[in-house]
């Protein structure tokens, strides 16, 4: 059986567009394993603030912890871009 990252209760940044991109807070409200023949997912269904619930992989880039940082272009040697 697949352990799911997520549990229900969790903070989590999510993608609502499901593009691994412009991550919103939102709160794991179901976490479970997809069953399709042979194959098991780990999926969560979150909630966003305005009430919106989305169901997504939770082993995908949809889905992080809500204490990760967004992702940043950094300029070589580690330094944000500007400085």
């Amino acid at each position: 059986m697949i352990q799911n990252p997520f549990k229900v209760g969790d903070s989590v940044l999510a993608s609502r567009s499901e593009d691994g991109e412009n991550h919103e807070e939102a709160k794991v409200v179901d976490a479970y394993s997809l069953i399709i023949g042979e194959e098991e997912r780990p999926m969560v269904c979150v909630e966003f603030p305005d009430g919106a619930r989305v169901y997504l992989r939770s082993d995908g880039p949809d889905v992080r912890p809500a204490g990760e940082p967004e992702e940043e272009d950094a300029a070589p040697g580690g330094e944000a871009p500007g400085s």
